[in-house]
């Protein structure tokens, strides 16, 4: 999803052919996250819309935010979501997205979050750290040192977490633990908008338009460029 169309399109794995659309998000669409059965939108519009995955028709919509939404994570039972002006994270029960819980305000803009069994990791403008949330009650564990710039990718696996961004354009490997750092990447050129991670490697992306492919235990090689 994006802008322009502001619909959500579901496409098939194999070839990318379409298999059906939403209708009109009402604004550019700055987040998605998905479970088994359903979709999670968010963007321009303030509000989170939960889609049925087999037709992406509208199941649900949360009250509004309050501002533009840039991240949304899920777990088995809630959604945590995250934008400007309200600069909170905020809890919302998957089967209605009413509203559980709403950390304290976190500085900034919220543009990353990532979410394992136990914590919410949040990252944004302004701030510029990594905040390490239960998921009770969204009360903050942990913080990390400034990442030197706005942060707009987090990805985790079982016991890192991955920040990259504006300014510094590393990508740093953090411990979950206490955010304290443990390796960093050389530098992006250019602000790193998207990260993701699997068991052995990190792939990134954003204003230098390719994707690097760098192995995620010591964050000092890079595997490929795709452009």
């Amino acid at each position: 999803g994006g802008t322009t169309t502001r619909t959500v399109r579901k496409l098939r794995k194999s070839n990318l052919s379409q298999v059906a659309e939403s209708a009109d998000y009402g604004g550019t669409i700055e987040a998605i996250a998905t479970d088994d059965a359903y979709v999670y939108v968010g963007g321009l519009t303030q509000t989170v819309k939960k889609l049925r995955k087999s037709d992406l028709s509208q199941v649900a919509e949360s009250s509004s935010y309050g501002g533009s939404i840039y991240a949304i994570a899920t777990d088995d039972e809630f959604v945590y979501v995250g934008g400007w002006r309200t600069q909170t994270v905020r809890k919302l029960r998957k089967s209605d997205l009413s509203q559980v819980a709403a950390s304290a305000d976190y500085g900034g803009t919220i543009y990353a979050i990532a979410a394992d069994d136990e914590f919410v990791y949040v990252g944004g403008e302004i701030t510029r750290t990594v905040r390490k949330l239960r998921k009770s009650d969204l009360s903050q564990v942990a913080e990390s040192a400034d990442y030197g710039g706005t942060i707009y990718a987090i990805a985790a696996d079982d016991e890192f977490i991955y920040v990259g961004g504006a300014t510094t354009r590393t990508v740093r490997k953090l411990r979950k633990i206490d955010l304290s750092q443990v390796a960093e990447s050389t530098n992006y050129g250019g602000t790193i908008e998207a990260i993701a991670t699997d068991d052995a490697y990190v792939y990134v992306g954003g204003l230098t338009q390719t994707v690097r492919v760098i192995e995620n235990r010591e964050l000092i090689k890079i595997i490929r460029r795709y452009q």
